[in-house]
């Protein structure tokens, strides 16, 4: 006992000390600028303000590379925009830093909400493409504007000015830099903490289970790449106060690389990683010049071996340690509110005539079926015969050849995923398909926020909101998971997994529940209790379940219809399908 005390209480001491790393960082940056304004070291102060302006830019670009998930290769356009948005006002008499800075807003709002509206239709390394080349064309008109200096750049007429204050003075500057760096630090603290954050970062990590939640996370997207947009202008009006110049290589691609280096270096989706890396980046860079010319040659593999040793930069060797979460009670989440006491009204799904062909396989080939509430109608069928493909158009991730599909009477053949999930059409996946860098509480919170809407909210946690907590609560301990509320889905086992899909579908009281094989790899005391959840479900949903567990099939069906080769060969009861000697011979063989 005694032995372990000493290694117990340093373990805490590193613990605490690396907590105080970031507080220690932003001090540093108040106190050696302040030196260096006493001993008129305008150097120092010049490079703190770079490092300060750059680090602002880094939070811009880190919203969008670390939070969404979104490389773009062409963020240093909107670093331009707002220097220029500085410096030809200024050429016509306008010096109001506030109007510089409105107008650095205005002008990289609406050319990233076009631009990101264009780029986020394609994704990976064709958005790479689209943003690197949205910024070669500004480039290239900014070379063209003779009037405004062209390729050779031009001068600050005036510096932005405010209140009698002109931010060309280094001292006046750097103070406005550090309160907007302190600022954006704050706020993209709040920002990816609340409603509006939860979506954007599972966009990022699963965006396929995020549409079928019903989230159009290309709007997520979209709204994230605008906001930084913007912060990223604001950075280029106080860049163009600390060089007194605009140029169109402001918005080149090099400038680009250099942000984006800035962001792996600290720490991609971390708070504090693109300070770190900005300080880093420039400190390091400064320090090798003096050096040598060859820098660069020592800088490269020195950002490489940070980027292998730490997945997350900087910002990972520094930050403290996960602390466990505090305990939750679930006093307010009773098991049976969710099954018990339904919201939804009875739902009625029909599926006529569903034709599905890759080349010359029909994957379904005429299928028809039908759903309704208090019903469970499984599919059954061998390896291959259609079945996840056959949910894959129920849900919209499919879209049919030919046939239709009816909700309550009404077509959403062509209706897209997130719209279907809205209606209350939501499945469950083959594949485990859950957020695992996200907590248990926090897969089933995300699908009642976008079950619940209003997930538009920038500024409050989304943990500390009861309308998403105590339903996903009560949803966890239906599907038994509320001992593993606070572990990682990446940590559960898979049987685990399976019952989280569960508790997501169910968080959200849905009318139609598509459940592919969610017996998938459990065990049989897990089958048996997925078995019996489903079985409280019936009353309330019309549920359609593939599924290979025969002994679970016959216990719960009411209705089964059998795949061969994407061709219904039987539906009828249980003792129909029994007794039915095609599908004898086809499928059921000794299980029968």
């Amino acid at each position: 006992m005694s032995s372990a005390t000493p290694a117990t209480g340093t373990t805490a001491a590193r613990h605490a000390l690396r907590r105080w790393i970031p507080a220690a960082v932003i001090a540093a940056f108040i106190v050696l600028p302040a030196h260096a304004i006493l001993m008129d070291n305008a150097f120092a102060l010049a490079l703190m303000s770079r490092i300060v302006i750059l680090a602002i830019a880094a939070v811009a670009l880190n919203l969008v590379l670390g939070y969404g998930g979104m490389v773009s290769f062409g963020h240093a356009l909107f670093l331009g925009l707002g220097v220029y948005s500085a410096a030809i006002p200024a050429v016509h008499g306008v010096e109001s830093a506030i109007a510089h800075l409105l107008i650095a807003i205005l002008a990289c709002g609406l050319t990233g909400f076009i631009t990101g509206a264009i780029a986020l239709r394609t994704q990976g390394i064709a958005f790479i493409m689209i943003t690197l080349a949205f910024a070669q064309m500004f480039y290239f008109v900014f070379v063209s504007l003779s009037p405004y200096g062209g390729d050779d750049g031009m001068r600050l007429a005036s510096g932005s000015q405010s209140a009698g204050v002109n931010l060309t003075d280094p001292a006046w500057l750097y103070a406005a830099s550090l309160a907007i760096l302190l600022g954006s630090l704050y706020g993209m603290r709040r920002l990816v903490s609340s409603r509006f954050g939860m979506a954007l970062q599972g966009s990022r990590i699963n965006d396929a289970r995020m549409r079928a939640l019903g989230f159009s996370t290309v709007r997520y997207r979209l709204a994230a790449y605008v906001i930084s947009a913007m912060l990223c202008g604001v950075a280029g009006v106080l860049y163009a106060n600390l060089t007194q110049f605009a140029a169109p290589s402001y918005m080149s691609w090099a400038m680009s690389g250099e942000l984006i280096v800035m962001v792996v270096l600290g720490g991609m989706g971390s708070i504090m990683g693109p300070l770190y890396g900005a300080a880093a980046l420039l400190l390091t860079e400064e320090a090798l010049k003096s050096v040598t010319e060859h820098w660069m040659l020592i800088l490269g593999p020195a950002i490489v071996a940070v980027a292998v040793t730490s997945r997350h930069g900087l910002a990972g060797l520094l930050a403290a340690r996960a602390q466990p979460q505090a305990e939750v009670s679930l006093a307010h989440a009773n098991a049976s509110t969710l099954p018990a006491q339904p919201a939804c009204s009875p739902a009625r799904l029909v599926v006529s005539n569903l034709v599905k062909r890759y080349g010359g396989l029909l994957a379904t080939d005429h299928v028809n079926l039908e759903l309704e509430t208090g019903r469970i109608h499984v599919v059954i069928g061998p390896n291959g015969a259609g079945k996840s493909t056959l949910i894959g158009q129920l849900s919209g991730e499919i879209t049919p050849d030919n046939g239709t599909i009816e909700m309550d009477g009404r077509d959403i053949t062509r209706s897209p995923v997130h719209v279907r999930s809205l209606s209350g059409l939501k499945r469950s996946y083959q594949i485990t398909s859950v957020l695992p860098q996200f907590t248990a509480l926090e897969n089933v919170m995300l699908a009642v926020q976008a079950h619940e809407g209003h997930s538009f909210r920038f500024w409050q946690p989304a943990h500390q909101q009861d309308t998403l907590r105590l339903p996903a609560l009560a949803a966890l301990q239906e599907a038994g998971l509320q001992e593993h509320a606070h572990t990682l889905a990446s940590a559960l086992a898979h049987g685990q997994q399976r019952q989280l899909e569960l508790a997501m579908v169910l968080a959200v009281q849905p009318r139609v529940l598509l459940l592919d094989e969610p017996m998938a790899g459990m065990s049989q005391a897990e089958s048996r209790h997925m078995t019996n959840v489903l079985q409280r479900l019936r009353p309330h949903y019309a549920i359609l379940l593939v599924e290979h567990d025969m002994e679970a099939v016959f216990s719960l069906a009411d209705q089964i219809s059998v795949l061969v080769y994407g061709r219904c060969i039987a539906t009828g009861s249980p003792e129909d399908i029994r007794n039915n000697e095609e599908v004898r011979q086809a499928y059921l063989g000794e299980e029968a």
